[in-house]
């Protein structure tokens, strides 16, 4: 194709204007394939188009009913890579292998819902190797979220307070009576559970006498309940060499602080014993506060940044209905899916960077591949710790982004990384030595059954705009002519996955 008419295709898709793109106001019906797609977005890695056909012709109580029992899924296949069992030299011959492992799986696995939960619960409990230093660690954290993604919240709360990579992580490893150390007290209840500020149901402030908003907690609470956490530490078994296996928790009586203790305003009956850091958990998981926090930003993850008070309430109703119920989390994340609101939001926020790489990997067809000189998704790694977002290396305790707060993810820098990695997946071939994640034209070409332009230019307008405009798919028709070549075609998936439509969830 000539320069002018990639030019041409480029006007017409892309904004060079601005960082963060301005989204084509939503339609004001829409279809029942758009209702898959953007339900597909939001609640799973997205998919291809057989697959929306799929869950279309199905239907999405269907879709959703299987989702929430993963373990009726076949998972099989969905890690591509042997993690090792034993330690070299006392080392790791492959340090990323664990991460990539988490990335092959939510990429690869049919439990979507379940993977897009796990995402959420490891920027919500967020922990980072940099601090933990074993990335074995890290991957059980991953795998107790993850088994815990679609359970209770009560219960997922206290496996991760328990987790050696969280109480490491937030110095919980090292609070020992009767002088604690308070990071993971504090953390647990201002961003893990139950909030700063006492809410409404609706999501907004309860303001105190003198008109200020009213505290979830003092910082006597903290100290008194850091003091209760005491006693716990992670343990490495020098005569274990399994990376997997080497690691515990254990609890220590004479680590634990014993003596009276009292928080939220009543003496508290603390056990001395290994339960509690559960004891404590328990009690802010069900904080009144909690399920309105929990809620309102699993809205602003998965729905809209600025989730309506009705929403938030109509949600909150849920959590509170399943509270005990061992698939809480599963229920309220289908009554959002049924939420009248819930379709209003298409098109309506940022992909996450994460998102981005993902969906493009699932809607195309992507692979990944190993050969003597690769290992299959390794550059993934690198490709999104320069947009910002690499799974196990948070920025911080808030993670990589505060919820509401998706445009701080983008910025010049990580725009021009994003068409960076999309060239990459885009130009690679299988063939190539090097190659460990690409899209995989030939299946791509068997997918849509037909070479002529035309069909093409529908097939990934489907795929990745939802179909986009007349005029778009015009465009598109006239780049890849009347039969493309494969340069051709990953030439227009690039430019498609570029565009500012694309941006949006």
């Amino acid at each position: 194709m000539s320069r002018t008419i990639r030019t041409t295709f480029l006007g017409a898709l892309l904004s060079t204007t601005m960082v963060v793109p301005a989204f084509p106001a939503p339609p004001p019906v829409l279809s029942a394939r758009q209702q898959v797609q953007h339900l597909l977005r939001r609640l799973s890695f997205s998919a291809s188009p057989q697959e929306v056909t799929a869950v279309q012709n199905g239907g999405i109580a269907a879709w959703l009913a299987l989702q929430e029992q993963p373990d009726k899924i076949n998972d099989d296949g969905s890690e591509l890579e042997t993690l090792p069992t034993q330690l070299v030299n006392g080392g790791y011959p492959d340090y990323n292998i664990f991460e990539r492992a988490v990335v092959q799986h939510m990429i690869l696995t049919p439990r979507q819902l379940q993977a897009k939960l796990e995402l959420h619960w490891l920027d919500h409990f967020s922990v980072g190797l940099e601090s933990v230093g074993d990335p074995a660690i890290m991957y059980h954290y991953d795998q107790v979220v993850r088994a815990n993604a679609l359970g209770n919240f009560a219960t997922l709360l206290c496996a991760v307070a328990n987790e050696p990579a969280m109480l490491i992580w937030l110095d919980n490893n090292w609070n020992v009576g009767p002088v604690a150390n308070e990071n993971f007290a504090r953390e647990s209840m201002q961003l893990y559970s139950t909030g700063l500020y006492r809410l409404n149901d609706d999501g907004s402030q309860k303001m105190g006498p003198d008109g200020q908003p009213s505290l979830n907690y003092s910082q006597q609470d903290v100290r008194q309940i850091a003091l209760a956490m005491t006693g716990y530490g992670v343990v490495i078994d020098g005569n274990n060499n399994d990376p997997q296996t080497r690691f515990s928790v254990q609890y220590y009586p004479g680590n634990h602080f014993s003596g009276p203790l009292t928080f939220f305003g009543k003496r508290q009956k603390v056990p001395n014993d290994g339960t509690a850091i559960n004891y404590v958990m328990n009690m802010v998981a069900h904080r009144e506060s909690t399920a309105a926090f929990q809620v309102k930003e699993l809205l602003q993850r998965f729905v809209t940044e600025n989730p309506s008070p009705q929403f938030i309430s109509d949600i909150v109703a849920v959590w509170h209905k399943h509270e005990n119920a061992p698939d809480q989390i599963a229920q309220v994340m289908a009554a959002i899916a049924n939420h009248p609101d819930f379709d209003l939001a298409y098109h309506g926020m940022l992909k996450q960077p994460v998102e981005s790489v993902f969906q493009s990997l699932r809607q195309m067809p992507g692979a990944m591949q190993g050969t003597a000189d690769v290992t299959p998704g390794d550059s993934l790694l690198w490709e999104l710790n320069g947009l910002g977002q690499q799974l196990f290396w948070p920025v911080s305790v808030f993670s990589f982004y505060r919820p509401g707060n998706l445009a701080g993810t983008v910025n010049t820098g990580t725009v021009l990384d994003k068409t960076g990695v999309y060239a990459n997946i885009t130009s690679a071939q299988p063939s190539n030595p090097y190659t460990d994640t690409y899209i995989n034209i030939a299946t791509l070409r068997a997918n849509i059954g037909s070479g002529r332009g035309s069909d093409v230019a529908s097939y990934l307008m489907d795929a990745l705009l939802d179909g986009g405009t007349p005029a778009q798919l015009a465009v598109l028709e006239h780049y890849l002519g009347g039969a493309p070549s494969d340069n051709d075609i990953s030439g227009a998936i690039w430019l498609l996955l570029n565009a500012p439509d694309y941006a949006a969830n």
